[in-house]
């Protein structure tokens, strides 16, 4: 097995690996010198949106794999990169827009500061795995496909060099 197939294995597993740490980390955070805390509620528990993200990211990484067979399977892996990092920017803009990240917000025992937190990156980061895996996954059977044309044509110069010899 060449190296290029085997990166996209590699890339969809630590792309994986990154979506289920970012799924157990918080989404937002209470900035270092600010008092306040961020009430969620699930109670530390994942929620089911955080359970679909990690099943998918499973999903990518099965998806990886085929590619290694069937070319087309290359789809998973990059819908899987695509719907993590959709997802991320679409929570990180509805905190964006809604209290404001970055700046002093008002609550009832005085002021506080919202920053993100590790989750959004690391979905990103797994997404953009995904995404690369999928690339490298289509790369690869480019590259054999040539390798196969070249093959045949040098098969179709020898046969005919045999038969130049035969005559």
């Amino acid at each position: 097995m060449d190296h290029q197939r085997t990166l996209a294995v590699v890339m969809a597993v630590v792309g994986f690996g990154a979506i289920v740490a970012g799924v157990h980390q918080e989404l937002l955070h209470v900035a270092p010198g600010y008092d306040g805390t961020i009430t969620t509620g699930w109670d530390g528990r994942l929620n089911h949106e955080e359970y679909l993200l990690a099943q998918l990211g499973g999903v990518g990484v099965v998806g990886a794999l085929a590619a290694l067979r069937w070319k087309h399977a290359v789809a998973l892996p990059v819908a899987v990169g695509g719907v993590e990092i959709g997802y991320s920017l679409v929570a990180v803009s509805h905190y964006v827009r809604d209290p404001g990240l970055y700046t002093t917000v008002q609550t009832f025992d005085g002021t506080t500061r919202l920053v993100l937190g590790a989750e959004p990156f690391l979905l990103v980061v797994g997404g953009l795995l995904f995404l690369g895996a999928g690339v490298a996954a289509w790369r690869t059977h480019g590259e054999r496909a040539a390798g196969v044309r070249e093959f045949v044509a040098d098969a179709g110069r020898e046969q005919r060099l045999v038969g130049l010899r035969d005559e």
